[in-house]
């Protein structure tokens, strides 16, 4: 068995293999997610902090 990549969700940081990943791409970099309620929690996160601002 081949060993796959894996990668850190960028919110919960559960290890996950790289090609199961759900991400997110910004102009300058890509985000992993370990699932979609991760992605929705950070994008909410980001949100916030815009508001704050």
């Amino acid at each position: 068995m081949k060993d796959e990549e894996k990668i850190a969700c960028h919110v919960c940081k559960k290890e996950i293999p790289k090609a199961a990943a759900v991400h997110s791409e910004g102009q300058e970099y890509v985000l992993h997610f370990c699932n979609v309620e991760c992605m929705d929690y950070w994008k909410k996160e980001q949100e916030k902090k815009k508001e704050e601002e």
